[in-house]
């Protein structure tokens, strides 16, 4: 009975210890993809690179059917 108990307390602590592992694991991949995509989105809500401090292009956006489109 005792050594049942050691068995079970082992393998919960193993399954733990290995879920805390593959889910640090996997958080700091999810960071390293979503990096990028935050300095762009950070950038595009301030007008100017984030990075470098140069301010963003002006860009002419035509619209659908041939419409001229306003500047951004």
């Amino acid at each position: 009975m005792l050594w049942t108990g050691i068995i079970v307390i082992m393998a919960l602590l193993s399954g733990y210890i290995w879920g805390k592992r593959d889910g640090i694991i996997s958080v700091s991949q999810q960071n390293l993809l979503s990096t990028p995509l935050l300095l762009r989105q950070e950038s595009f809500e301030k007008g100017y690179c984030i990075l470098c401090h140069k301010p963003r292009k002006k860009r002419i956006i035509y619209k659908i059917k041939g419409q001229q489109g306003g500047r951004i």
